[in-house]
């Protein structure tokens, strides 16, 4: 193989734009920890506050948003009432 220059080169061409290994390898890490993050949480229910919010100002902009105590309250209180089907 033969370099722009003309001379026999030692192997394939190196890229000069290319992430180090343990940059790669850590980015993959921390990517693989916020997936796992993310389903934690959204299974053990941590954003439910936050995505009625989100919901309630987005399809109800007028009605009054509970605060986070009332919220998980009538929750938990709805769950006794209607047990459906849940781990616990």
């Amino acid at each position: 193989m033969r370099g722009p220059d003309g001379r026999a080169s030692a192997g394939p061409p190196v890229r000069d734009d290319a992430a180090p290994l343990g940059v790669l390898v850590s980015a993959g890490v921390v990517r693989g920890w916020r997936a796992v993050r993310w389903f934690v949480t959204s299974m053990m229910g941590d954003t439910a506050y936050a995505t009625f919010v989100e919901h309630q100002r987005r399809e109800h902009p007028g009605d009054p948003v509970p605060d986070e105590r009332t919220f998980w309250r009538e929750r938990f209180a709805e769950q006794d009432r209607t047990p459906g089907s849940r781990c616990c």
